[in-house]
């Protein structure tokens, strides 16, 4: 319940933001349908889409930058697919909700080629490994309003270092200002980035 009153209490502050809403790394797709029916309760004539990008095979090889416990976890948190697509059939949001699947390193690049005049108001990072979550925070960088959040669903963990390097790399090397937040009620999500400036 934490977990939910915190991504609703932000994602309050993004409304009248303009842009599209990514997830980086759905799994099931709870925390991607939750945002989806937000946007439509909040939002309702907004023409925000929510892009989810998964490669619905589970976690990936590790790298040395996300620690001993990640490299274990390869081919975990594995979701389905089909049965997201089912779900998202059923609350009618077919041209609200798009997946994008396959590799991270390879779908995103091709994304922001793809779209050069993407903009995002909220991005919401789960890849939980640093390669992917560097590519994310790549597009983000380049596509992120005045106003508009980053939320990091496991920076800061001991577990997965790899989420929190990324981060500490995108703050160094990025021209926005951001205001950063943490979460006081839940272990998930960790960490916020408010773009200022």
């Amino acid at each position: 319940i934490g977990n939910k009153l915190w991504t609703y209490d932000l994602f309050k502050t993004i409304v009248g933001v303009p842009g599209d809403i990514y997830e980086f790394g759905c799994w099931k797709g709870s925390n991607l349908m939750f945002l989806a029916k937000l946007n439509h309760l909040l939002e309702p004539y907004a023409p925000k889409r929510i892009f989810g990008f998964d490669n619905f095979s589970g976690l990936p090889e590790a790298t040395q930058k996300d620690g001993s416990f990640a490299q274990t976890q390869v081919g975990n948190y594995l979701g389905n697919e089909t049965q997201l697509r089912k779900a998202i059939e059923l609350f009618d949001f077919e041209k609200k909700v798009l997946l994008i699947t396959g590799d991270a390193l390879k779908t995103i690049p091709k994304f922001k080629n793809d779209n050069p005049d993407a903009i995002c108001s909220l991005a919401y990072l789960d890849f939980d490994l640093y390669e992917p979550t560097m590519e994310a925070l790549n597009l983000i960088d380049c596509s992120i309003s005045v106003g508009g959040l980053v939320i990091f669903d496991e920076a800061g963990t001991e577990d997965w270092p790899g989420e929190t390097v990324a981060m500490k790399e995108f703050l160094k090397s990025t021209s926005h200002k951001f205001e950063m937040l943490s979460n006081p009620i839940s272990r998930q999500p960790t960490i916020a980035l408010k773009r200022v400036a």
